[in-house]
């Protein structure tokens, strides 16, 4: 077994349900000392008709079941499997620490991170690797980030560029910008009433016996009490990167 750390939990993962990690998978920042963990991936087959797909598009695909601090995986079939089946686990994980997982990126400006919202085509993988590589943000994921009581960030093993992996594990939630596409930098204001809806139209869709939408709604809006809430139009250009680091600094300052 190897132990992931995923949040604050230590999570021990069969070595078979890593064995087809893909190129999508930065693992690194998220590899654990060994101790007790607080869940385990174990890899091994399920009776017929039980668990849930790992992909609800392959109801036929690998399935997985949930018993205690236990999540029993059946043996992966691609490297997608061996993907969705980390993601039980952090979803798991995360909920239990009292968090939520949202589809969305997050780099971090020293410790202060932003976490960047949209549907797909908004260019969070644009953002993120401009923020990375003109402004010198480290990367927490491109893809799926874990949002924590204490306004805290936390990054994930995923990326959807391979140029983009994990480079940091966690950091202070400060800003969500909302993304979309212009002709120009600029930050406009979003009340709590439309970012919420917004926020929870990105959030993973509930594990079997966990957390109900209405629990996972009470967190966001707890967790994203004094946060900054921006719609974030931008440019493909360098500029877009220092202006949200400038923006950030400002921010926090004046806070």
């Amino acid at each position: 077994m190897r132990r992931l750390r995923f949040g604050d939990w230590g999570v021990a993962v069969d070595e078979a349900l890593l064995s087809q990690v893909g190129a999508r998978c930065a693992l690194g920042p998220f590899l654990a000392e060994a101790g007790p963990p607080h869940l385990s991936l174990q890899a091994e087959a399920l009776t017929e008709g039980q668990g849930t797909p790992l992909d609800p598009r392959r109801p036929l695909g690998p399935r997985f079941r949930i018993e205690g601090d236990v999540v029993r995986v059946e043996p992966p079939q691609a490297s997608l499997d061996t993907e969705l089946a980390l993601r039980v686990g952090l979803q798991l994980a995360t909920l239990r620490q009292g968090g939520l997982l949202l589809h969305g990126a997050g780099v971090a400006f020293q410790a202060q991170a932003v976490v960047a919202l949209g549907p797909s085509g908004a260019g969070k993988s644009t953002f993120t690797r401009l923020c990375a590589r003109e402004a010198g943000a480290e990367v927490l994921s491109d893809e799926v980030v874990g949002l924590y009581p204490g306004a805290r960030v936390e990054g994930s093993p995923f990326c959807s560029d391979l140029d983009l992996p994990s480079a940091r594990a966690r950091a202070r939630l400060a800003a969500v910008l909302f993304l979309e596409k212009g002709g120009e930098e600029r930050l406009e204001a979003v009340s709590a009433q439309e970012a919420i809806p917004a926020m929870m139209a990105q959030v993973f869709r509930p594990l079997p016996g966990e957390a109900s939408q209405g629990e996972v709604l009470q967190r966001l809006v707890r967790i994203t009490e004094g946060v900054a809430l921006r719609r974030f139009i931008f440019r493909k250009d360098a500029a877009a990167a220092g202006f949200v680091r400038d923006w950030l600094h400002g921010w926090h300052a004046s806070g």
